[in-house]
């Protein structure tokens, strides 16, 4: 009886010894991380992580909340501070790190450590986002966006995380949710880029609607973005949406007043809903930029001729008519269509010598 009472005295004893071990050792991994808060000394950090580890072998050990406190305040730091990871660890500390954070929150006394916490989760936001923007960099975009997807659940609606998550994501082809994060950098704080990018990306997915309407509500919102408005109408050309098109046309036109193309489409575009007269104005400012250009002689001439053909009262608007015409069959003389409509204005004026030398000039040209 007298063996087995020495027995378990002896027992207790090295536990109790144990314990106040490892509260030294808990202890010291306090002070020398409050060493290093101060003096900023790696080595001190290397000193209190060296201690904490010694606390925490044993079951008891991993589950005491000031042992992971000390410990997830000790690796968030070295996380951060060792960003490139020049020292040697047998897990990556944010890992070290994440687990102790996850222990100490579950804990009853998680309330008592609040700043401590709070410092934490600071150390490994800055970690998180210097290695997404590390990442980025060395194009590396699949870790780049884990550590971003991080970010964004712990830093909710921040743009400057949405961009880099738009930008990963169009980068791997994850277009849908590029576009998603493009659509929350427009609703929160717009800029002409954005509406540019997520055209293109509705574009690349076939979503010619969507693309069209981001570009109009872009081009609404900065109606002074050049190539916003630029691609806009180019699609709205493709589309021969004239209504839309005549109502940007003008608004093009404020951005390169000069643009020859751009003058011509206006014409175009405002004689397809039947508004003669600025029709009329925009293929006037054509010929004033470039008298001898073809396309707009030739599509002034035809415009008059139309009006002549619909109130053949109109004499001005036949003389104008040939005019143009002749002057576009002039420029090129090869050209069919200025061929073909002047031979229409030959036949209803009963000009029959010019009208037999324009179709035999026709009929040449499609020999050769």
């Amino acid at each position: 009886m007298k063996g087995k009472t020495l027995f378990l005295f002896s027992i207790m004893l090295l536990f109790i010894t144990s314990l106040q071990a490892q509260t030294v050792l808990t202890k010291d991994a306090m002070n020398s991380f409050a060493k290093y808060s101060a003096s900023k000394d790696i080595k001190d950090l290397e000193t209190a992580r060296k201690l904490i580890d010694e606390a925490y072998k044993t079951a008891s050990d991993s589950t005491a909340f000031k042992n992971n406190l000390i410990r997830s305040l000790v690796y968030a730091t070295l996380a951060r501070v060792d960003s490139n990871v020049k020292l040697k660890y047998a897990k990556d500390p944010i890992e070290e790190a994440l687990h102790s954070l996850s222990r100490v929150s579950n804990s009853k006394s998680a309330s008592d450590a609040e700043v401590e916490i709070a410092y934490i989760n600071s150390q490994l936001k800055h970690t998180y986002l210097f290695r997404g923007n590390k990442y980025f960099k060395e194009r590396r975009f699949d870790e780049a966006l884990k550590y971003f997807t991080i970010l964004d659940t712990l830093v909710p609606n921040n743009n400057s995380i949405w961009h880099n998550l738009a930008l990963l994501n169009q980068e791997l082809g994850h277009y849908e949710l590029s576009a998603n994060f493009y659509e929350k950098l427009i609703n929160q704080k717009p800029k002409p880029e954005y509406f540019l990018v997520l055209a293109n990306l509705y574009e690349t997915r076939g979503d010619e609607e969507r693309a069209l309407k981001t570009l109009t509500d872009g081009s609404e919102a900065f109606p002074q973005t050049r190539d916003l408005v630029f691609k806009l109408i180019n699609i709205l050309g493709n589309r021969n949406d004239f209504d839309e098109l005549a109502k940007f046309t003008e608004r093009g036109l404020k951005l390169d007043e000069f643009n020859i193309n751009l003058n011509y489409l206006a014409g175009f575009s405002n004689e397809m809903i039947g508004d003669n007269l600025k029709a009329e104005e925009y293929y006037k400012a054509v010929l004033n930029i470039n008298p001898n250009n073809y396309e707009g002689n030739f599509a002034l001439g035809l415009l008059y001729l139309n009006m002549y053909l619909k109130d053949q009262t109109k004499s001005s608007m036949m003389y104008l008519s040939k005019y143009y015409l002749s002057k576009a069959n002039e420029i090129d003389p090869n050209e069919l269509k200025s061929l073909t409509s002047l031979s229409i204005l030959y036949k209803h004026t009963d000009d029959k010598e010019e009208l037999k030398r324009i179709n035999n000039r026709i009929n040449q040209l499609k020999l050769n």
